[in-house]
């Protein structure tokens, strides 16, 4: 069997080379002609699989490393016969770790205590749901809005767009790119709706460029010079917009869920799906050896923010400080550890808090 795979996925080469020919290409690279003859995929999310990649093939399973799915025409490949996964959740405590650090920079430049403030959190999924506890711990009020869950599961507690709009000091960005339908987020932050925000309000985006409308965004950052903005997502990635940059007050390239943790489980999860489907029998999968073995020891933290801080400079990720592409950045990103790749010690003082935002407690 024949299997192209994305040649920056981490810990896959050599894995599946006794069951397939393999070849590894870039995700850009990946073209209609190489495809035609391969019996599956590897990908992420610079892989668009869609009809103009796949008509033709012989492509029978879609594995993507990545907690999203729009790159892949999911209607095309149920009426082709193509099996597709993603490994959703397989980075959402980098995520998590990424907001917390971006949070308290703005904190910091700002001189204020998150303690107390609003914050919307807008995708209460399997980031978001880890977000919402990081505000808890922090000491924020918390106002979760998900149109779906809400209708899905009667969460009376939650509570609609516009109210996040117009009550939070914070807004937080965590959905999936849907560009129709009742649930549609493509542009979901507008010139329109924007306009309801409050003139100081922070806005964080670690979902997808699209969410956001870059001009009206601008547009809002130019009237409003009390707002602020951090973005790890943009539309047109990777050509973002550099006047849109300018603005922000964190600017990274798409590596908000770089954690190593993340990476072992995206590409475990996908490794465990293709062997299921090709009955390989090397599920369930760990590189060996385990690079998540090791944690890193904190000594007694003075609070949680600093905490949080010791394990990421989120300024060293900033596109601002580099000369490297953005899509250098990405495929050459040194992953880091996320919360749980940190120990703390069981009678610290913040032990308890820290473990309910999935920092590891050691007990001996």
């Amino acid at each position: 069997m024949r299997l192209i795979a994305d040649k920056n996925i981490p810990f896959l080469k050599g894995v599946l080379d006794p069951f397939f020919d393999v070849e590894y290409y870039s995700g850009s690279e990946i073209t209609s002609e190489i495809v035609r003859s391969a019996d599956a995929l590897i990908i992420r999310t610079r892989t668009i699989c869609d009809s103009n990649l796949l008509s033709g093939s012989n492509v029978k399973f879609i594995g993507s490393a990545t907690i999203g799915f729009d790159h892949i025409d999911t209607n095309y490949c149920a009426n082709n016969n193509i099996t597709w996964v993603n490994a959703p959740g397989c980075n959402s405590a980098g995520v998590q770790q990424w907001v917390a650090t971006a949070l308290i920079h703005w904190a910091d430049l700002n001189s204020t205590n998150l303690s107390g403030l609003t914050i919307g959190v807008v995708g209460v999924g399997n980031v978001g749901k880890k977000v919402v506890d990081l505000a808890r711990v922090l000491g924020m009020k918390v106002l979760c809005c998900d149109p779906p869950r809400k209708r899905n599961e009667d969460l009376t507690d939650y509570v609609d767009f516009e109210t996040v709009l117009r009550e939070s000091d914070i807004i937080t960005f965590h959905v999936p790119l849907n560009y129709e339908g009742v649930d549609r987020t493509f542009h979901m932050l507008n010139h329109h709706s924007i306009a309801l925000c409050k003139p100081n309000v922070y806005i964080v985006n670690s979902s997808r460029g699209e969410v956001l409308n870059t001009e009206g965004l601008i547009s809002f950052l130019e009237s409003n010079p009390n707002a602020q903005v951090a973005l790890d997502v943009w539309e047109n990635e990777p050509n973002l917009s550099v006047e849109l940059l300018r603005k922000t007050i964190i600017a990274t390239p798409h590596i908000a869920g770089y954690s190593l943790e993340g990476k072992v489980m995206g590409t475990k999860m996908v490794i465990d799906s293709l062997s299921q489907f090709f009955n390989l029998g090397i599920s369930p999968w760990l590189p060996s050896p385990n690079p998540l073995v090791e944690k890193i020891k904190l000594t007694n933290p003075t609070n949680i923010a600093a905490a949080i801080k010791s394990t990421y400079n989120i300024l060293g990720d900033d596109l601002r400080n580099t000369f490297e592409s953005f899509e250098n950045l990405r495929n050459n990103y040194n992953y880091r550890r996320d919360f749980s790749g940190h120990t703390v010690d069981l009678y610290s003082k913040y032990s308890d808090y820290l473990k309910k935002i999935g920092f590891s407690v050691r007990t001996e």
